[in-house]
């Protein structure tokens, strides 16, 4: 964990700062979440944008906090530069994408994975590895269609659930009309995970560093 260098740039979007965390979950979930990160001993600020960041700390606004240690999740560069001119990248950095997953007028490109923005259903399609597993199958068949000279056909997310690990045994996992948090959320988002490992050994092998990291915690591991 490195801090910025004092003369990098600060946020890209400085003016956008969300009413909750997790804005892809039930607001219950997102409340829950922020519950659990209070009992780690994390401060939750929400509608704070952050304005500058050094290695020293960084900037909401007017409000200085301090830290040690920054860690800034990094977004893609815009693309405005670079690539055809359908190519423009949203407020978020993620590249508008007709329902083929292709780039409106380059038919032969295609975008997937959480660069890709589309709405499905009045939403956005999550920025999460099942849809882009997904997108990335469906662009492989489309494009494969193309080869065979026949259309392509639009993009469908099927959501199967979303899950999100807060800490040690702190979770959340919306999964429709069943909504879990805390240590059986946590639980089911081991268990998710290893069941798309390949392979018996590989499950085997992380289960049992989970398992090792859990008991003594050693960070080294899992």
């Amino acid at each position: 964990m490195i801090p910025p260098d004092r003369s990098a740039p600060g946020p890209r979007h400085p003016d956008r700062a969300g009413p909750r965390i997790l804005p892809g979950f039930p607001e219950t979930l997102s409340q829950s979440a922020v519950a659990q990160l209070a009992r780690l001993g994390a401060e939750v600020l929400t509608g704070s944008p952050v304005t500058s960041i050094d290695p020293e700390g960084v900037t909401l606004g007017e409000r200085r906090v301090a830290a040690r240690t920054v860690l800034w999740p990094p977004e893609w560069p815009p693309l405005r530069s670079r690539g055809p001119s359908a190519c423009r990248s949203t407020a978020t950095g993620r590249v508008p994408v007709a329902p083929d997953l292709s780039l409106p007028g380059s038919p032969n490109i295609f975008v997937v994975g959480d660069l890709a923005a589309l709405q499905q259903d009045g939403r956005p399609v999550p920025g999460v590895a099942p849809a882009a597993i997904q997108e990335g199958s469906h662009a492989a068949r489309n494009i494969a269609r193309i080869l065979r000279g026949k259309p392509t056909l639009p993009f469908r997310y099927h959501d199967k659930g979303s899950l999100a690990t807060i800490g040690r045994a702190s979770a959340v996992a919306d999964f429709g009309r069943l909504r879990l948090s805390g240590p059986i959320a946590w639980l089911a988002w081991l268990l998710v995970h290893i069941f798309f490992l390949i392979g018996f050994r590989n499950r085997l092998r992380v289960l049992f560093e989970w398992v090792w990291a859990y008991w003594t915690y050693d960070r080294g591991r899992g």
